[in-house]
């Protein structure tokens, strides 16, 4: 994405087999430890810093070997106005979080001195678009003194993945004559509006045995005093279950926060 309120740069690669009513969704991990082409081994969003939607195809091609067709960009200084369009997004938030204040939501130095911070409860919720973004943005969780910069990016990461569903939903599909252009405005694609109704055609017609659910990782590594998620060989396992050559697996045990994997299922 973008540089906006926050700098996500999750990256996602949705592959169709309309054919075989099939689709796999492929999230990879922004502090992901990748060669980038004619700049050496970095992070793989750093891959669009450097040389926009042209570098970061290119990177993520030489990585997984999967040819990309058409890129989607996230405008992030629109992305409130994105969701808001979609009428929110869905997202099962893993554990309490009583975030660090910012933003405070009061008009009166004395109601946001009294303000403990945002909270956020466990489980299944919709959030508008503002809601969303305060989400992404979390740095502290009061409530748990070990996260960091690698447990935001989860959310940020989660929030792009249900942005994702709900750009390809049916209820989308279904709205798309009358929102295509707002839809389209926060989005730098090469996809047209039309081609973005297909897309969400494509996935309602697709079973939940056929949506495919799958991730890059590795471990955490501190290079030059950067935290970098370095891969092992099972993301190349991960990227023959995205093309179908072999039975998706969900993350080995043991393998934490970033093991590689599928899951198969809407849920």
């Amino acid at each position: 994405g973008r540089e906006g309120p926050f700098r996500s740069d999750a990256m996602m690669l949705v592959r169709t087999d309309p054919d075989e009513h099939r689709i796999a969704l492929l999230s990879i991990p922004r502090d992901l430890r990748v060669e980038i082409p004619g700049r050496g081994p970095d992070k793989v969003n750093a891959a669009y810093a450097y040389g926009g939607p042209t570098l970061a195809i290119r990177t993520v091609e030489a990585l997984t070997g999967v040819p990309i067709n058409h890129v989607v960009v996230v405008d992030f200084s629109q992305f409130k106005e994105l969701i808001d369009t979609l009428g929110g997004v869905t997202i099962d938030v893993p554990k309490p979080i009583l975030a660090n204040k910012f933003d405070c939501p009061f008009k009166s130095q004395a109601e946001c001195d009294r303000w403990p911070g945002w909270r956020f409860r466990t489980g299944e919720q919709t959030m508008d678009g503002r809601r969303a973004l305060i989400y992404a943005r979390v740095r502290v969780n009061q409530l748990d003194p070990a996260e960091n910069d690698i447990t935001r990016g989860e959310r940020q990461q989660a929030v792009v993945q249900a942005m994702a569903d709900e750009i390809t939903s049916f209820s989308t599909f279904l709205r798309m004559p009358f929102i295509g252009d707002e839809l389209a405005a926060p989005l730098a694609s090469d996809l047209s509006a039309n081609q973005f109704l297909q897309l969400g055609w494509v996935k309602r017609r697709t079973p939940s045995s056929g949506l495919l659910r799958c991730r890059l990782g590795g471990s955490i590594a501190l290079i030059d005093g950067q935290s970098f998620i370095i891969g092992n060989e099972d993301n190349a396992s991960v990227v023959a279950m995205v093309e179908g050559k072999v039975a998706p697996q969900r993350p080995r045990p043991g393998t934490g926060t970033f093991g590689p994997g599928c899951r198969v299922g809407r849920s």
